[in-house]
């Protein structure tokens, strides 16, 4: 496999000197096709080059789809390094900065210079994220999915999720699960991955999962952003382990929670957010008739991640507050 000659090669020996051998106190949560740990880079005597602090480290799943569907076990790991050093792509302020990866027969991963607080996925039904935090989360994450929808060759994730978004100790959040990303420099979606299951049921796109994968496309990204801002405003997850149950089905989705009791000029933002400082009653009905769009069955209905981005930014807290947000708005970023 090529290297990029800024990036380390690895070995297993040094992922699991970062984790402590992968141990279940440094996991933080799960992708579709991998674990993801807390890690150090310079402990027990072990330092990649000059660099040293706490890291996030990606390990693919053994039993992963990606490494038991595929004549190659190393794709994942080539088309994310292809991807996250492309000088169109690196450096954004939302995706991961790269430092090293291990390909050996039975460790493939990945450490990334990311100092993790959680994963979305884990902080979304707790307390530990305020209102003005939430929603400036969503905003940054809207902004990526713009910038990668409009490439020449607009990039398209599909598999987006909470459980696939990291936020640091500063409340920003980092896509950290490139699986099965396609367009761009990656090219277009190969047979393999339009069949590959998706494990993320909760966020898959019903529209095109109805005509059995063979065709996906940007709205699927919408589709999934919207389900991630139901399920922020109203902190809710959905309980996928109640799907397959007669009594709860597939209700137990947010998004379909949310259809069931949404009313026009209604507001699904938890009552407890409604009460934290930064919060317009205003914008908790725009933001809920926002996330609702962005689930509609039919794609034609749903808003571009554009307008999306600029919903968000209209919001009243935004325009008010701007200089009291956690973290301010950065400039937008271009690539080269």
């Amino acid at each position: 496999m090529s290297c990029e000659a800024n990036l380390v090669v690895l070995t297993s020996e040094d992922l699991k000197l970062c984790t402590n051998n992968f141990h279940r106190n440094n996991l933080i949560g799960l992708t579709q096709f991998c674990k993801l740990y807390r890690g150090q880079i310079k402990q027990q005597g072990f330092s990649i080059g000059s660099q040293a602090g706490d890291v996030t480290v990606k390990v693919w799943d053994e039993r992963s789809s990606c490494i038991t569907f595929t004549n190659d076990e190393f794709l994942m790991v080539k088309e994310e390094i292809q991807f996250l050093t492309h000088p169109s792509i690196k450096g954004h302020p939302n995706l991961v900065n790269l430092i090293g990866y291990c390909c050996e027969k039975e460790v493939k991963g990945v450490i990334y210079d990311l100092s993790p607080w959680d994963t979305l996925h884990n902080l979304i039904p707790k307390d530990n994220m305020n209102w003005v935090q939430r929603v400036n989360v969503l905003l940054q994450f809207a902004q990526l999915l713009e910038f990668l929808h409009n490439k020449e060759k607009p990039y398209l994730v599909l598999n987006t999720n909470a459980s696939h978004i990291m936020l640091d100790w500063e409340g920003k959040p980092t896509l950290v699960d490139y699986g099965l990303i396609s367009g761009g420099i990656i090219g277009e979606m190969t047979p393999l991955k339009k069949t590959m299951p998706m494990h993320t049921i909760g966020f898959v796109d019903p529209f095109f999962a109805a005509k059995g994968g063979s065709y996906w496309d940007t709205n699927c990204d919408v589709f999934s952003f919207g389900v991630i801002l139901l399920g922020l405003i109203a902190k809710r997850n959905s309980e996928l382990e109640n799907v397959g149950k007669p009594q709860l089905g597939l209700d137990s989705l947010v998004q379909n929670w949310a259809k069931n009791v949404y009313r026009p000029s209604f507001s699904l933002v938890h009552r407890s957010l409604q009460e934290d400082w930064g919060y317009f009653a205003e914008d908790g009905t725009a933001i809920t008739e926002l996330g609702m769009r962005c689930v509609e069955f039919f794609p034609v209905n749903r808003p571009t991640m554009k307008k999306v981005v600029e919903c968000l930014q209209g919001l009243l807290g935004f325009r008010r507050l701007e200089d009291a947000r956690p973290n301010k708005r950065e400039k937008t970023f271009h690539g080269n």
